[in-house]
C-alpha cells in the first residue's frame, strides 16, 4: 500500500481547539458545490468561507498528536498501536482509513518524506 509511505501534513487551514479532558474540535473550511455557491453569491452572503467543526474521540485525538508531518502513515500506525497496545497490523488499516477521511474533508494533506507534494501516482489524494 503506497500511501503508507506517504507523510500526512497538517492543513494550514484548520484551526485546533484542545477540550476539557484533552479532545481535540477541528475546525476545517468548507468547500460549496458550485451551484451553492453561485446562489450564495448571487443573495449576497459571500464572505469568509463557511466553517465546520469536526469533534475527535479519545482515538481521533491520539492519531491527531501523531501527525507532525514528519512521520508516514505506516510510522503513525506503529506509533499509535504501541500507545494502545495493538498489533501493528491491526492499527495500519483503521489509522489509514482515519487520515483518508481527513484527506477528503481537506483537513490533511500527503506528502513525500522531504515534504514535497509527490506524484499522484505515489501518494493518492
Amino acid at each position: 500500500m503506497a500511501a503508507l509511505a506517504c507523510v500526512p501534513v497538517r492543513s494550514l487551514a484548520v484551526a485546533e481547539e484542545r477540550l476539557a479532558g484533552g479532545l481535540v474540535r477541528l475546525s476545517y473550511p468548507v468547500q460549496l458545490r458550485p451551484w451553492l455557491a453561485r446562489l450564495v453569491r448571487g443573495l449576497g452572503l459571500a464572505g469568509s468561507p463557511q466553517r465546520r467543526p469536526l469533534d475527535l474521540d479519545r482515538l481521533g485525538t491520539a492519531v491527531w498528536d501523531l501527525v507532525d508531518g514528519h512521520r508516514t502513515v505506516a510510522e503513525v500506525a506503529a506509533a499509535f498501536a504501541r500507545q494502545h497496545r495493538l498489533e501493528p497490523r491491526e492499527a495500519e488499516l483503521p489509522v489509514a482509513a482515519f487520515l483518508r477521511e481527513l484527506g477528503r474533508r481537506g483537513i490533511i494533506g500527503l506528502a513525500d518524506r522531504g515534504g514535497e507534494t509527490p506524484p499522484a501516482r505515489t501518494c493518492p489524494r
